[in-house]
């Protein structure tokens, strides 16, 4: 039924509760564990939480869920309900109490150890102190939440840790780094699975608007397409040589703004051959040149391409968003802790095994 909810199948949960409820109808209470019972009206509460207008109903089950708890003297069982209770005051915008409700929570996951629930728990936690506008607290819970993850990954909490990523991002007026987790979270959920986190990611990026407006260079790999911010779309029809070279200087500047690419590495990522001088500097010297024309200003005022002493490099001070055609997550350059946050993307998805 968990995971139900979070596919919002509403209608199959309400056929599965009904059956429930009138099984317990039928079975004496004494033969019924309280730690069930209480498992049982939290696991319901949340399935209603998901639900517009049945906050209180789903209050009621987590209220029903801690008396069990209480008889079966079980503080695990306990953790569940308190969640439950914090989840629905969040809901209804009572942060402070939903906070107070927390701390009873994180008093019992320091004596009993519950994975799922402490990774739940501060993404809770995160979000009210989004709400709260406490954004450099909300950004240190949810990185603490990322962390839980790593010894007890969690498919769900990962999409929705990345979500929220994206949305605290956003709060702060950062919408490149925003766009980096929203869209690793978009390419990486199952829509079916999780329709709610998917509508949450689709929220938040509309609400960013046109993803190549806060970039100089947009280049999609999978469309072959360039987007420049002046020129518009640049198609590469029939150049795949000026396409390579754009991909190769991108990924460069992308991994080490500002490194000059040499020639002998431009002949080997383009060409796929060894470098001589007689044979490739008049090819390497020409393809440069078509490439800006192509997507520089004709007047002078954008400079993508630069020269080196030893070669050529991407202008550091450009805005670049790269998307792969076989991975999972774009990349993108703009400011130095801009940089920092992307390598963290790429961290948060190699590191954890799911």
């Amino acid at each position: 039924m968990r995971l139900l909810a979070e596919q919002e199948a509403f209608a199959q949960i309400a056929r599965v509760q009904t059956r429930i409820l009138k099984y317990f109808e039928h079975t004496e209470r004494l033969a019924v564990s309280p730690r069930i019972l209480s498992r049982m009206h939290y696991v319901l509460g949340i399935c209603l939480v998901y639900q517009d207008g049945k906050h209180e109903e789903a209050m009621d089950s987590f209220r029903e869920s801690i008396q069990f708890a209480i008889e079966c003297g079980d503080r695990s069982a306990l953790a569940w309900p308190l969640y439950g209770a914090a989840t629905v005051l969040y809901a209804r915008k009572r942060y402070d109490d939903a906070k107070r409700e927390l701390d009873k929570l994180k008093t019992l996951l320091s004596c009993k150890s519950i994975p799922e629930l402490t990774t739940s728990a501060l993404l809770l936690d995160s979000l009210i102190l989004r709400n709260q506008k406490k954004l450099e607290e909300a950004l240190a819970t949810t990185w603490a939440a990322f962390d839980s993850l790593k010894q007890h990954p969690h498919l769900g909490l990962y999409m929705h840790t990345l979500a929220t990523l994206g949305t605290i991002f956003r709060e702060k007026g950062d919408a490149t780094t925003a766009r980096i987790y929203l869209d690793l979270a978009k390419r990486s959920l199952k829509r079916a699975e999780f329709p709610r986190i998917a509508r949450i990611v689709d929220d938040a990026l509309e609400m960013l608007g046109d993803d190549t407006a806060a970039f100089d260079l947009t280049l999609n790999l999978k469309t072959g397409a360039l987007h420049e911010s002046r020129k518009g779309e640049i198609r590469f029809d029939g150049q795949f040589l000026l396409r390579d070279l754009m991909t190769v200087f991108m990924r460069s500047a992308l991994r080490y703004p500002g490194r000059v690419l040499k020639k002998e590495d431009l002949v080997r990522e383009v060409w796929g051959e060894v470098y001589n001088p007689q044979t490739h500097d008049n090819k390497i010297y020409v393809n440069i040149k078509r490439l800006r024309r192509l997507i520089e200003a004709e007047d002078g005022s954008t400079e993508y391409l630069l020269r080196g002493k030893q070669g050529y490099y991407l202008n550091p001070k450009s805005r670049i968003f790269l998307v792969e055609a076989n991975l999972a997550e774009p990349e993108q350059s703009s400011a130095s802790n801009t940089r920092n946050e992307n390598f963290r993307a790429r961290d948060l998805e190699n590191r954890i095994d799911l």
